[in-house]
């Protein structure tokens, strides 16, 4: 009995030791997993904050590049140097009001005015309104002080008159023996912080006292990220620049620092949204002074990386778990086979277990596989969705760009149309009749490309098939020219109007016509056939062609996205992929018939809401 004591007591205090190893090693792998991912979400998330706002960056450019030419503008105009040169003629003054105004109508800026070399305003766009500007003296501005100095300014403050912040475009007024004044565009920029607003962060533009002018929450604006010195705040109040209140010095961040790669911030303001710690991300607008600052909130990040711990944390105890059980299990088979009696017995009994658990072991790796290969698919299939996601960012981007030239040229054409009727011209007239109409069809097709990027909720339409059709063909009839594709058209008589947003059908048409005069661009006869055909409750439109056609290994994927037949340059492969959702999404289906050197057949057919009676094919 003596000499087993010491022997039980080292086998107790090696269990210890292995149990605090094993908690050690538990605990070790739970922190270890909590870095880990703690540390890529927040590289992550910093990343998607500087991505958001490189975004925003861009539409706030956008906005003010609109009004950028006003302040040279009125500055050339001669009714504002007229009405400086002659400040007391009435005539002279009305008339500058009435170019400010008309101008303000077409560009759409906040106010307009013009100073004269005091600070006083001579003329303003409102000024027939309760508030004008007329007559004010905002000589203590210094949009006003640096323009005289400097030729041109910007500058944010708080609109004296008006009570509407807005950010101020200057330029210095050149007269025949010096500067006369200052011409001056403000700009609201509250459009785009409702935008901001309405996106769900926590962002905000601070000026270069570090003062936050705009931002998502209203309780933030003219309040400082951190508390700023008073003599600052004395400053500023002298300009007011942030209003009659000037700046409310209460810092909105308690505390900055940096943590695991990026910078942290610490709020405390007694609301939950602003509460706590934040991921703190900022974008500088050297040319305006400014910087874009974004809060991600760090609650979610801790609770995904606590929830990856606990998980990491389990599955080692797990492991451990099982190590004791086959340690237990191992001692156990010992003694059992120390008993020679049943060896036999226990052996083949053994030996029954491992070959059913070969057989399970062998079922699991066939299992593993097929898992690793349906892996491998779905991986492939979100890369694949990736590429789309950011194609159509791309494509919303380029239609975001698009739209600020389409309405500075819809400004041009407008006035060109004003001085057209002062000097009766009626044949340019006519032509800018006709720019403005292909206007308003880039428009809507920038407006499309717009819609189609963001999710919209379902809004019922219909149209006319006639119009749509007559539309396509329009807008790829230069096309059809150039290639010398005859065009047979079998119209319907009356009116056929299917459940369809007619910018979506004439760009499934326009895609199928433009399709079938690139397949007859180098074939000897080229005819292109239109036929409309109604039966009872649907409508089926063909789009027939005499080009090169389809071979058959392709007709299976000539609807997935980036696939084409066509050379490289001529085309992505997304036109027939758009088309055919356009279509499935209206209730209709769309399909193909080709015979290699013959031509392709193009058939979609729709429900009808209200169908005509009769055809009549017309030679187009």
């Amino acid at each position: 009995m003596a000499s087993q004591t010491p022997r039980a007591e080292r086998f107790r205090a090696r269990n210890v030791i292995c149990t605090l190893a094993a908690l050690a090693l538990v605990l070790a792998t739970g922190w270890a997993a909590f870095e880990l991912t703690l540390a890529s979400a927040i590289a992550g998330s910093s990343e998607q904050a500087d991505r958001r706002l490189a975004l925003f960056d861009r539409t706030l450019e956008a906005m003010i590049e609109r009004f950028h030419y006003l302040p040279a503008t009125i500055a050339q105009a001669d009714e504002s140097q007229g009405v400086l040169e002659r400040p007391d003629a009435p005539a002279v003054r009305t008339s500058a009001n009435g170019f400010l105004s008309k101008l303000n109508e077409t560009a759409g800026a906040d106010e307009l005015f013009v100073m004269d070399s005091r600070g006083s305003v001579a003329a303003a766009s409102n000024w027939w309104t309760l508030d004008s500007l007329v007559g004010q003296d905002f000589s203590f501005r210094p949009y006003f002080a640096e323009a005289m100095a400097e030729g041109s300014t910007k500058y944010y403050a708080f609109g004296i008159a008006t009570s509407v912040p807005g950010y101020f475009l200057s330029q210095r007024i050149e007269g025949p023996d010096g500067p006369l004044g200052v011409a001056v565009a403000k700009i609201n920029l509250g459009e785009i912080e409702a935008n901001w607003w309405r996106s769900g962060e926590l962002i905000g533009i601070v000026d270069v006292n570090n003062v936050v002018i705009l931002s998502t929450r209203p309780d933030w604006r003219y309040r400082p990220l951190l508390e700023i010195d008073s003599t600052l705040v004395a400053h500023t109040a002298s300009q007011q620049r942030y209003g009659d209140n000037g700046i409310r010095n209460e810092g909105i961040v308690r505390d900055f620092w940096p943590s695991r790669g990026a910078e942290m911030a610490f709020l405390h303001s007694g609301d939950p949204e602003t509460d706590g710690y934040f991921l703190y991300s900022e974008l500088r607008l050297p040319t305006h002074g400014w910087r874009i600052a974004s809060f991600t909130p760090m609650g979610p990040l801790f609770r995904d990386a606590w929830t990856a711990a606990a998980a990491a944390a389990l599955g080692c105890a797990a492991l451990v778990l099982i190590v004791v059980l086959l340690v237990q299990r191992r001692r156990i088979l010992a003694q059992r086979l120390a008993e020679h009696e049943r060896l036999e017995q226990r052996v083949a009994e053994r030996t029954e277990d491992l070959h059913t658990t070969n057989e399970q072991l062998r079922a699991e790796i066939a299992e593993r596989v097929r898992a690793e290969s349906d892996s491998r698919d779905a991986q492939t299939s979100l890369v694949q969705a990736a590429k789309l996601a950011s194609l159509g960012q791309a494509l919303a981007g380029v239609a975001h760009e698009v739209s600020q030239p389409v309405a500075a040229l819809s400004t041009h054409i407008a006035s060109a149309k004003l001085l057209a009727a002062q000097r009766n011209d009626r044949e340019i007239g006519g032509i800018l009749l006709t720019m403005d109409k292909v206007l308003d069809r880039i428009s809507s097709l920038t407006g499309h490309l717009r819609d189609f990027s963001r999710k919209q909720t379902q809004v019922e339409m219909s149209c006319d098939l006639s119009p749509a059709i007559s539309n396509g063909l329009d807008m790829v009839d230069h096309k059809l020219k150039r290639f010398g594709v005859d065009v047979h058209y079998a119209r319907h008589r009356g009116a056929l109007i299917v459940p369809a947003n007619p910018v979506h059908l004439e760009q499934v048409l326009i895609n199928l016509l433009s399709n079938a005069a690139d397949a007859m661009e180098h074939t000897p006869i080229r005819l292109l056939s239109i036929a409309v055909v109604a039966q009872g409750s649907r409508v089926d439109i063909s789009v027939s062609d005499t080009g090169e056609g389809i071979a058959p290994a392709d007709i299976p994927n000539i609807f997935d996205p980036f696939y084409t037949t066509k050379q490289a340059g001529r085309g992505l492969g997304l036109g027939l992929a758009i088309s055919y959702g356009l279509v499935r999404d209206i209730g209709g289906t769309i399909a193909v018939v080709s015979r290699p050197g013959r031509g392709s057949i193009f058939t979609i057919r729709l429900p009808l809401v209200v169908a005509a009676a009769n055809i009549n094919e017309v030679r187009a």
